[in-house]
């Protein structure tokens, strides 16, 4: 006990440099391969339902281990598991660099998931358990800003491998950053022995967990592809659902549960657990439809929409340090009511926002969401690890950034289908009421994807120029107001967010202390 409380008062610079580096690492993975789609289609002649899996793999297996990979950190030396986690992570990296096939692709970024499944939740748990309490929050809020800024500059690094004629470029990167981050943290960080003793690992209650978020996630992604009443995602929905309210029973007969019975119990770690997902849909949903506002909209390519997406990028990256310095003096809940009040601002603001306002109609939501999330984030983030024992830091790191994945892909489900009901909708009634026609396919690819595309410019050949501007205006109105109609959810998600604060007693967010 004295040991750690004397690792807690002496975290190190070096050490929280270590930390927000291997945060960044993961960062660059997410968002990174994004632009990597194309190229991987024109050599490995794949198709684009094939490819997205090289995207979707990696959030799945990230998102299925994160708490298995808490609770290992939980209950074996926490540095061995950040560095196996790494080691997977560069293992896969060049896997996915010598693939020859996409299926060789998808396999590669699955164990990069798994490898930051087990490496996300350890460094969560290595700040939190190893800084003192006023330390705590600028460390939580570093690693956060880590991420942040991997998620921000991937893209970049992932355009410049293409650019340069190879997109397998990407993937050396991600091999040479978490080699590095493995040497910083073998020679930075120090041991941390397991936080519990002789436990157990509960296998069974890891699968059904596991298997109920494979199942919801796959379901979310393949729901629009699919339809979302087939038989096939109303098979996933139920099934998910199903294991999810099992769990809990099942947990009961096991020796040592993945999530105790007191973590259930904890009223403070359910409410900040809460808070680490009720925000995201906002900021998802910007993610997805904002670059689209500035392409569709103001028909800017889409290296302009990303340096028009500057204002929500940079306060992200930035204000989790931000946050964190402000923890301790200013107090979780105050910072919490900040960024969901800004965030629901913001929403509110797309719900009513004037699109001939142009760039303009966007930036105020930008802004709004840019400095609030962070604040909201990186807070919760902190409250939640803070809010249990040092021996389950790890499971509730893990838990509170799968709260976020999963609750944000829900967000995003529900405004796509909200967006593709309405946008295709006033399309085919303005289509009648102009006199034109046009096919459903056609109506899809011009309510789905940019203007300039050469799909779009096919849907539109047949047309002259008077009925094409008529159409194009149409696609614009149906856009706009989808996109704030598919705002209503995210507002509604955080002000839910604003009550669930109300509720918070701060001072029982110590647990980590006790």
């Amino acid at each position: 006990m004295d040991t750690q409380k004397q690792t807690r008062t002496g975290f190190s610079l070096f050490a929280m440099a270590t930390l927000m580096i291997v945060a960044f690492t993961i960062g660059t993975d997410f968002t990174g391969a994004l632009l990597l789609v194309p190229a991987i289609e024109t050599e490995l002649g794949a198709d684009i339902t094939t490819t997205q899996w090289v995207l979707n793999i990696y959030a799945l297996t990230f998102s299925m281990f994160m708490v298995t990979g808490g609770r290992l950190g939980d209950t074996h030396e926490r540095r061995r598991i950040l560095l196996i986690g790494l080691v997977i992570f560069v293992i896969a990296s060049i896997g996915c660099f010598t693939a020859p096939s996409v299926g060789v692709l998808i396999a590669s970024r699955a164990l990069q998931g798994f490898g930051a499944g087990m490496i996300w939740p350890s460094i969560l748990a290595f700040g939190a358990t190893n800084s003192s309490e006023d330390q705590r929050g600028f460390v939580m809020g570093l690693i956060l800003a880590g991420v942040t800024m991997g998620n921000v500059i991937g893209p970049l690094i992932g355009g410049v491998s293409v650019s340069m004629g190879d997109w397998r470029l990407f993937f050396v990167v991600n091999a040479l950053f978490s080699a590095i981050a493995a040497l910083m943290v073998l020679r930075v960080l120090p041991k941390q022995p397991p936080q519990t003793h002789n436990e157990p690992i509960d296998v069974f209650g890891i699968l059904v967990l596991s298997a109920a978020i494979l199942a919801l996630l796959y379901a979310l992604d393949a729901g629009a592809g699919w339809g979302w009443g087939s038989a096939v995602i109303i098979g996933l929905f139920s099934a998910s659902f199903v294991l999810f309210v099992a769990f809990p029973f099942v947990e009961r007969f096991v020796k040592d549960p993945v999530l105790p019975p007191q973590m259930l119990h904890n009223r403070e770690f359910l409410l900040a657990l809460s808070l680490n997902a009720l925000l995201m849909p906002a900021v998802f949903v910007a993610f997805l439809y904002f670059p689209q506002f500035l392409q569709k909209m103001l028909g800017w390519s889409v290296l302009q929409a990303s340096f028009g997406m500057i204002p929500l990028m940079l306060p992200l990256a930035v204000g989790s340090i931000i946050a964190g310095n402000f923890y301790k003096p200013v107090g979780p809940k105050r910072l919490l009511f900040a960024g969901y009040a800004l965030v629901a601002l913001g929403c509110l603001w797309v719900v009513f926002m004037n699109p001939s306002w142009g760039y303009f109609a966007v930036l105020p939501a930008m802004l709004l969401m840019g400095f609030g999330a962070p604040l909201a984030v990186s807070t919760a983030g902190t409250a939640t690890v803070s809010s249990v024992a040092a021996s389950r830091a790890g499971v509730a790191g893990g838990l509170s950034f799968m709260f976020h994945l999963a609750y944000g892909a829900i967000g995003v489900a529900v405004a796509t289908a909200i967006m593709a009901v309405s946008s295709e909708g006033q399309i085919r009634a303005g289509l009648k009421e102009a006199g034109l026609s046009l096919s459903n396919t056609a109506i899809d690819v011009l309510a789905s994807g940019p203007a300039s595309s050469s799909a779009a410019k096919s849907a539109l050949s047949g047309f002259n120029a008077s009925d094409i501007d008529k159409i194009q205006s149409l696609i614009h109105s149906a856009f706009a107001s989808g996109m704030s109609l598919a705002y209503w959810p995210a507002l509604a998600s955080a002000v839910a967010g604003l009550l669930v604060i109300a509720a918070l007693d701060e001072s029982k967010l110590h647990a980590i202390d006790g």
